[in-house]
């Protein structure tokens, strides 16, 4: 029998090459469901990078339905965030407002930071939402010390993979009594092998992200049918 340790399934990546409202279906049909949304000054309108007007729309579809979306911060904009600089925020607009937690991509590069301002500045815009760390092995100190110095809501993301779809040799243990994400090489197919992977290590609750691999063979496109046996896959495991 599976232990019912999922809370959440994140599905990022989903991009222009979908119509923002084609995730209302999954939305509807799957409470658990959380969608990633990429979120790069540089590389947004690129593949996995939705275009400004795409997250316009997005924002008017949220205003409506409520589904749970999470911004996940790359490139200039977590370099900034890092060092206290608003770029972000001034920058994206009020649609910001719609993701229930960011997540900071770091990418294992270390990032150079300002604790103090960065905590104020997650304070000033971000008050009652979490935060979501990715731990790469290089930018773990930036998490602790938000949390225990600051007081920072923040959640770590187990994930080695930056997105490239690669399963790692064995998964982290759960911190002790602290809620957690696992990601790096999920898909469909292989779901049910790592969860019982992740179970022995994992009492719960967590939650678990996918990316490369809900995408096309070609990566041009985030795949809806790929993102519907993912959760299929994971519903056995997901906490009611």
């Amino acid at each position: 029998m599976n232990a019912k340790i999922i809370r959440v399934v994140t599905v990022t990546g989903a991009d222009d090459s979908i119509r923002p409202e084609e995730l209302l279906p999954i939305a509807r049909g799957y409470s658990f469901v959380e969608f990633g949304i990429l979120l790069s000054k540089k590389q947004q309108g690129s593949k996995r990078f939705p275009s400004r007007n795409w997250l316009e729309e997005l924002y008017i579809l949220w205003r409506r339905e409520k589904f749970a979306l999470s911004g996940h911060l790359c490139g200039e904009w977590v370099r900034n965030l890092c060092l206290g600089k608003p770029s972000f925020f001034e920058e994206f607009g009020y649609t910001w407002k719609m993701f229930n937690r960011f997540q900071l991509n770091f990418h294992a590069e270390h990032h150079p930071v300002d604790d103090k301002k960065m905590s104020d500045l997650i304070r000033q815009y971000h008050r009652d939402k979490p935060i979501i760390f990715q731990m790469d092995g290089v930018n773990e100190k930036i998490f602790s010390t938000l949390v225990n110095r600051w007081g920072i809501t923040a959640f770590p993301l187990f994930d080695q993979s930056g997105g490239n779809g690669v399963l790692p040799g064995k998964w982290p243990k759960q911190p002790p009594n602290e809620y957690c994400g696992y990601a790096g090489g999920l898909s469909p197919d292989n779901l049910q092998k790592e969860m019982e992977r992740i179970s022995k290590v994992a009492p719960g609750p967590i939650w678990i992200d996918a990316e490369t691999l809900l995408r096309s063979e070609d990566d041009k496109a985030f795949n809806l049918e790929k993102v519907r046996r993912f959760l299929e896959a994971a519903k056995p495991w997901v906490k009611s």
